[in-house]
């Protein structure tokens, strides 16, 4: 991706691409372990849909339940 020169710009990539670049690194190792770990693919039969919904869920409500923690001590904190 082509960015325009700032003086203040970070060098390196832009969020964007770093995301991009992780997703396909991740989709590649998946392939990998599909091709390599064919025959071992039995040993994941416990993980379900309803698994990871459940996990999404949990960790989702939990990372909300922080946030609405720190945002509520931080306007505590700017009271004083």
């Amino acid at each position: 991706m082509f960015r325009i020169k700032q003086k203040n710009a970070p060098e390196g990539p832009c969020f964007t691409c770093r995301l991009i670049r992780s997703f396909i690194m991740a989709t590649v190792m998946l392939i990998v372990l599909g091709l390599v770990a064919s025959d071992k693919m039995h040993l994941l039969t416990f993980i379900s849909t309803d698994l990871i919904a459940i996990l999404v869920l949990v960790f989702g409500l939990v990372l909300f339940l922080f946030k609405l923690w720190q945002w509520k001590t931080n306007k505590i904190e700017k009271k004083m």
